[in-house]
């Protein structure tokens, strides 16, 4: 079968589950010892060209409400779960706005936007252990959450279902130095701020940074940005590219570290950066694995030799 994925590159895999609903998971009893992948929307992921293994696709997407507490099939779409929340006067999410992808993709990477990150919200997720064959309810101390990070990139899990706690007042989380500054350009006062208003800021700051994948094919942010410790560095490296985390240590712009390089880089001609955000590595068509995970790859080596500086690659990886 055919692998969908946003980076518009050419995969098979050699058989696939879809999990509509709890009786299916009958199905997984049956895996071996085999490979298994866990595949939702495919937007942050870099597949090889053929993965000799078992593909599994969560397609639970219902929703269930009681008061600020949400639990959300894994299969659903990410921005469905948005509106839902817009709509039910449940806030938190705002900041996560328009971020492509499934529900169930959400909690493996933690993932973050403009100060907020998504396991702020986790209550608790409802998984089937590859290993036991048993499902389990692990809460959100137990998923191990960090940046970027999670218990579920180990493999052993797939997720079934996510427990949200929201609030159900609306504090917004204006922390992030580029969401204050683009309100401050817009002459939009904060305390006019709605919860729609500020999910739709988020979305126009997004369109304006990001392609649309079904447009220009793209897995959005190629690395995660570093964090360092400022003794390793000149101290006003990147001042204005960079937020204190305490204890000395530092989130550096992984943007601004490969606009510091780019010219140095040999770029493949199937591959380009995206004109408004240097994150953003896009297929200009025909693009291969090695092509992609090769130029990463050229990425990493030049800033790790002029700043010392290691960069992890934010999507999966997944060869052949």
């Amino acid at each position: 079968m055919m692998l969908s994925n946003s980076l518009g590159l050419q995969a098979k895999a050699k058989k696939s589950i879809y999990i509509k609903n709890w009786d299916d998971l009958s199905f997984l009893n049956a895996l071996d010892n085999e490979p298994v992948l866990i595949l939702g929307a495919g937007t942050n992921v870099i597949l090889g060209e053929y993965f000799d293994g078992t593909v599994i696709e969560i397609q639970i997407q219902d929703i269930k409400s009681t008061n600020d507490h949400v639990s959300v099939g894994a299969g659903l779409d990410w921005s469905d779960l948005i509106e839902h929340c817009l709509k039910n006067q449940l806030y938190g999410l705002e900041n996560l706005t328009h971020i492509p992808g499934k529900v169930g993709a959400a909690p493996v990477q933690n993932i973050g936007a403009y100060g907020v990150e998504i396991s702020s919200f986790i209550h608790s997720i409802e998984c089937f252990n590859l290993q036991t064959k048993q499902l389990e309810i692990l809460q959100n101390n137990q998923c191990l959450f960090s940046y970027r990070q999670s218990i579920f990139q180990s493999k052993n899990y797939i997720i079934l279902r996510v427990n949200f706690s929201f609030s159900e007042s609306f504090e917004p989380n204006l922390s992030y130095p580029a969401l204050n500054n683009f309100l401050c350009n817009k002459s939009i006062n904060k305390s006019a701020l709605t919860p729609r208003l500020l999910s739709d800021l988020i979305k126009e700051i997004r369109n304006s940074k990001l392609p649309d994948p079904a447009l220009v094919p793209n897995v959005g942010s190629v690395f995660k940005n570093p964090i360092v410790n400022l003794d390793n560095l000149d101290h006003d490296f990147l001042i204005d590219h960079r937020w204190d985390q305490g204890n000395g240590y530092y989130k550096l712009s992984a943007a601004k570290l490969i606009e510091l390089i780019k010219s140095e880089l040999t770029i493949p001609k199937t591959l380009n950066f995206y004109e408004n955000h240097s994150l953003v590595l896009i297929n200009n068509g025909g693009a291969t694995f090695n092509e992609v995970t090769g130029f990463l790859n050229q990425i990493q080596t030049k800033i790790l030799e002029k700043f010392k500086i290691k960069l992890e690659i934010e999507p999966e990886i997944i060869p052949s």
